[in-house]
């Protein structure tokens, strides 16, 4: 026997010779069988194992990654064998996995991997190939359960082939092969809404109507806006309506926290806007101030004539713009939400 089969031999298979019967429990080999070419769908026989001194495999085994399971272990060649007259010459020539259904039929899933380099007398290293599977992969369909991945690496002499197969099981999840389940507080339910942009001034047309979106000189308007002495402006209404700042944040959800540009309808992937979409636990104010000091945000409205059922009488608002005139007075564009 030359150095090289010594290092060889010394080095790697005694050491895992010695944990091959110790390796995962998920991990079996084959018995010898007669080589088979069965396709999709058709029973998995694995290539015969032949002269399984030759091979060895250590530590094969899975773990799993987000939407993924990966496949650790090693093929080596054992060069102090009788198996071959030819020990020099063995060489790795190929890798293959092929993945097995619930029924120990071969699955249309296919692992992921990259091959080495053949040919080569290293040792296969299975983490080095990425080899895995994605729960996510669409020819899964709809079966979960007991899968498993079949590893064969196959050596050759020049003139004989050599082969050895490790199986690993896994579980996909029955999670990925039930529908995804609606809970009643996902249902949207309510009465649409649709915007309109309107301009008020606090030196002219001041007031604003909410049901027609018109801007106006009323003393008995839904909403006034008048200056302070601060440089911002204030609201209230003349009519008895009643404000108050959105709260959709006391739903313990970030995803319907409506704000200055941050508005349900960009953002509903083209889900219309409901009067639910704006959540409040009261609306009892009077008057607003600031609003330019609190200019991110969304106001909802109850007038008079509010009615929870059909949303008459609810209304959102959200100062978009605003521009200070010369003579200290401002030019406000308000965005209104109000039923279709």
């Amino acid at each position: 026997m030359n150095f090289k089969k010594i290092l060889l031999t010394s080095a790697f298979a005694v050491s895992t010779l010695g944990l091959v019967a110790c390796g995962s429990e998920s991990t079996t080999v084959e018995p010898p069988a007669t080589p088979s070419s069965a396709s999709q769908g058709e029973p998995y026989v694995p290539p015969e194992d032949t002269e399984y001194d030759i091979i060895s495999m250590v530590d094969f085994d899975k773990r799993i990654s987000g939407e993924s399971v990966y496949f650790t272990g090693s093929f080596a060649l054992v060069l102090d064998t009788n198996a071959t007259q030819n020990t020099d010459d063995v060489t790795f020539k190929d890798m293959n996995i092929t993945v097995i259904d619930p029924n120990g039929n071969v699955s249309a899933v296919q692992a992921k991997y990259t091959k080495p380099q053949f040919p080569t007398q290293n040792p296969i290293r299975i983490n080095e190939t990425l080899a895995h599977v994605d729960f996510l992969d669409a020819a899964f369909g709809s079966v979960c359960g007991n899968f498993q991945v079949a590893i064969t690496a196959t050596a050759t002499d020049g003139s004989k082939d050599f082969n050895k197969t490790a199986k690993i099981e896994f579980t996909r999840p029955d999670t990925y092969c039930k529908a995804p389940e609606v809970s009643s507080s996902s249902v949207q339910t309510g009465v649409v809404m649709v915007t309109c942009d309107v301009e008020v001034a606090t030196n002219g047309n001041n007031a604003l109507d909410l049901g027609t979106c018109t801007a106006l000189q009323s003393a008995t308007a839904d909403i006034i806006f008048t200056k302070d002495g601060n440089g911002d402006v204030n609201a209230s209404s003349g009519n008895g309506s009643m404000f108050s700042p959105i709260t959709n944040g006391d739903g313990g959800s970030y995803d319907d926290d409506w704000s200055k540009g941050y508005y349900p309808e960009d953002h509903k992937n083209g889900v219309p806007t409901y009067n639910t979409d704006f959540q409040f636990k009261s609306i009892t104010g009077t008057s607003l101030t600031g609003l330019f000091e609190n200019e991110s945000n969304i106001y909802v409205v109850k007038t008079p004539l509010y009615n929870e059922a059909t949303a008459t009488g609810f209304f959102a608002f959200v100062v978009l713009n605003y521009e200070e005139t010369t003579n200290k007075d401002f030019n406000l564009t308000i965005r209104v939400w109000r039923a279709q």
